[in-house]
Order: structure tokens, then sequence, then C-alpha cells
């Protein structure tokens, strides 16, 4: 029974004293509420184990907190290199939606707070690695099983849309995956594609197709996948990977929610081929094959697709006036690929692929990265004792620090106190 209906039951038969003496307990435990929200977190309220993301901007860490004993994901990003490449909005739009996102297919935030040098999120942990990983193992996934793990990239986009977000990243790299093997998504500081360089962009008047870039090369990257997919792991990349952004993200008309679609498009190719479709070890080229997908999107015949599969492809990966999704997810639920498929169930589905998971801080799934510098920004002491200083840069991150365990009892509290005023 939750607070609110205790107080309705308590209150019924109570006189006005003892309503209140109830009022007066509410408001001394919202009171107690707002200190733990006032009170300040360090890097050292958590023990550092596995790092399992790594780049420009910071890291992402397993850690273990040590009131709770909570295993947490700790995504630490440098506060000078946010301010010098101008991604302050990113990292706020990233802590804002973790906030506001309340549903199964977006990774929980639990906390998010900054000292003198990092900004920090700390978020649940996904044991199960990410799609990028499970493409590594299994090297290409039949029908049924890229129909379950679209299925769930489609609601999970849909969830973003719904919170007037569009994720603009979508790749293997951002899709986790759980114990259970259903996948969240992750990463929403859309970073990596926003520093492609204007200078990267490509004139199209002026676009010729090389010869070496040929169907035939295309197929030889299947034997290359591996190295090609490690080559591109990293968490945070300077330049970001094109292989999944939608053409209109390159121009200068702008572009809306449909890019998230042209991403599940190609994501879904490479999971029935092997390989995205406009990969080239040259991210420039990548670009230019994209801008003239008509020309380079080649689905291989060896691949044997299905014509259902093939036409849901190419309905995703084409012109955003033509693409599906434009009036919602739900057109491509109804698409003939999915043709019985139980949406309602899903979540309830066993996944094809269950991650093997040794332990709670199990790192297995995931690459590894060598430890180059220390989690904690100063020495623990040092950093409990010394009083942050304001400076003039901090006020780019000013509402920044975040507790989901508090703001969800002092909600609770607001509205049991509406509830006895009115009784």
């Amino acid at each position: 029974m939750g607070l609110v209906e205790a107080i309705k039951m308590d209150v019924l038969n109570l006189t006005p004293h003892e309503k209140e003496l109830i009022k007066q307990d509410v408001l001394h435990k919202e009171a107690e509420l707002n200190r733990k929200s006032r009170k300040k977190m360090y890097p050292s309220d958590f023990e550092p184990l596995t790092i399992i993301g790594k780049g420009a901007f910071g890291e992402v860490r397993i850690c273990r907190h040590i009131e709770t004993g909570d295993i947490v994901a700790v995504k630490k990003v440098v506060n000078k290199e946010m301010l010098y490449k101008n991604q302050v909005a990113h990292v706020r739009s990233e802590r804002d939606i973790l906030v506001k996102a309340k549903n199964p297919w977006i990774v929980g935030l639990k906390y998010s707070f900054q000292d003198d040098e990092n900004l920090y999120l700390v978020m649940e942990y996904l044991p199960g690695g990410d799609l990028m990983n499970l493409l590594i193992k299994k090297d290409i996934l039949s029908e049924e099983e890229s129909r379950f793990y679209t299925a769930e990239m489609i609601l999970a986009i849909e969830s973003v849309h719904s919170l007037n977000y569009i994720h603009r990243d979508l790749k293997p790299d951002n899709v986790l995956l759980g114990v259970d093997g259903h996948i969240k998504l992750t990463d929403f500081g859309p970073c990596k594609h926003a520093e492609i360089k204007a200078s990267q962009k490509v004139d199209t008047d002026k676009y010729e197709l090389k010869h070496s870039e040929n169907f035939n090369a295309l197929k030889n990257m299947l034997n290359k996948r591996l190295g090609y997919k490690r080559d591109r792991k990293l968490a945070f990349s300077t330049v970001g990977t094109p292989d999944y952004i939608a053409p209109e993200v390159f121009g200068t008309k702008g572009y809306d929610e449909t890019v998230d679609w042209w991403s599940v498009g190609v994501i879904l190719f490479e999971m029935l081929v092997g390989y995205p479709p406009f990969f080239s070890d040259d991210s420039t080229v990548t670009c230019q094959k994209i801008l003239h997908w008509k020309r380079t999107l080649v689905i291989p015949p060896e691949a044997n697709l299905t014509p259902e599969a093939t036409d849901l492809i190419e309905k995703l990966v084409c012109d955003a006036e033509d693409r599906l999704g434009r009036n919602g997810a739900i057109e491509i639920k109804e698409h003939p690929w999915f043709e019985g498929f139980d949406w309602d169930s899903l979540s309830s589905l066993k996944a094809p692929y269950i991650p093997e998971v040794s332990s709670p801080t199990s790192a297995e799934n995931f690459d590894k990265f060598k430890e180059e510098t220390p989690f904690f920004p100063l020495s623990q002491s040092k950093l409990q004792k010394q009083k942050m200083k304001r400076r003039k840069k901090d006020l780019d991150f000013v509402g920044y620090t975040y507790k989901a365990d508090v703001e969800e009892e002092k909600q609770m509290f607001v509205s049991a106190l509406q509830e006895l005023d009115h009784l």
C-alpha cells in the first residue's frame, strides 16, 4: 500500500488534532528528504571496478555504491573538454532525457553530480554487453533473431520520440543488453555525430564513386568484420561513427525524428548481412556513400533475405519523405515483415541470446580497456575536505545534480500532503 493510500485510510476516523500530527510527521520526513537531497555526492562514494568504455571525453566504469552496495555504471565526463568543444548542450540533454524517461527501454539514471573536474552520470549497469559485441560473436543473425531486436529498437525509439527527443546516434554500440537479453538504449548526448567537422561535408556535385568501392569490395568486408568493429569500439569517439547517420543530418535543410528510423534500417541490414551498408575504412567515403545511397545501397543476393526483409530495409533506408515511420512507429509495426508478431508480449518473450554473466560485477561482455588515469580526480581525503570553488564556467552545469531515489520519495510526500489538505 502506498503512502497516500495509507493516509487516506488513517485519517477517515481521526480527530483534527490526530490529522495534524500525521501531517507534521509527513512534513518531518519531507524535511529529512530535503536534507538528503542537499547532501553532496563525491566520486569516493563509489568503489571503482572495471572500465567498460573509454574515449575523448572520459570513461564509463563499473562501480559499487559504497553506501548501498548497488552495482552501477558510472559515466565520467571531463568538464573542460565539454566546454572547450561546445558540448555542454549535449551533456545536458543526456542528463535531462534520462531524468524524464521512466520506461523499460531506456537505461535508468540513479544519480548525477559533479566535482571541480568532471560530470558524473550514475546509471543502472547492464552486464550483457551491447548489440555490437553480440554481432561480433554471432557475425550474422537470422531473420527471426533480427526481428526480435528490431522490434525492441522500434519500441525503444518510439519511447524516445514520445518524450520529444530524437536519439540521432542510434547504433549497435548504444543498444545495451540486460541479463535477460532484452535491450535498453543508452548514450543520449549526441556528441559523436555532432562533432563531424564542416570540412568533412561532401560536395555532392563533385562526387564520383571510386571503382575500388564497388560491390566486390563490399562483399569482402564480411571477412574484415571483426577487425573493423574492434577498431571502432569506443565509448566516446572524437569524430563518431557515421555509418548509421541519415543523409539529411549532413545537409543544411534540417531533419526530424525519422533519422532514427533510417538508423534502425541500417542496423537491420548489418544484422542480416554482416556489415553496415555504407562502411568504408575512410569515414569521409562513408559519408559520401550515405549521401548517394541510391547508388551505394546494395543488398547482396547471397545474403538470401526474404522479400519482406528486403522491402523493410529499402523503406527505412530511403528519402525522408518516403521513409516508414514518418507518421509514427505504427507504420513500421504494420509492415509485412512483422506479420503475426506479438508486440504486446515482446517484453515477456525469451530473448534469442541470453548473455553469459558470471557475477553482478562481470565485464566479460564488454571490451577491455587499460587503466591510464585514476577514477578519483584527487585523493579521497583531500576531495572530502576540500570545499568546491565556484568558478564562472561552473554556471554551465548548475542544476546538473540529480538523485532518483530522493526525487521519487519527495514526490510521494508532496502527493501525501496534498491529500491531507483535501481531507
